[in-house]
């Protein structure tokens, strides 16, 4: 039970992290140039959350189709 919640609350705290990275992005290439650096800031920050949390969301999303699948089918007696 408590493993469950842990895996949840991580996957809560990922996306979060993701939004967070992202809008720290933008708001860094505002600051530092306006609308077009704010752009690509926000892309930048998008390709560094993919490759540092993407791994994560991953193993995460595998587990999850891995459990559907073992729902759907009979257990082997």
């Amino acid at each position: 039970m408590l493993s469950k919640l842990v895996v949840s609350l991580y996957r809560v705290l990922l996306e979060i992290a993701l939004w967070v990275l992202l809008i720290v992005g933008f708001i860094g290439g505002w600051q530092a140039d306006g609308l077009l650096t704010g752009i690509l800031g926000l892309i930048s920050a998008a390709i560094v959350g993919a490759v540092f949390f993407g791994a994560f969301l991953v193993i995460i999303d595998i587990r999850d189709r891995v459990k559907a699948i073992e729902e759907r089918r009979p257990p082997v007696l």
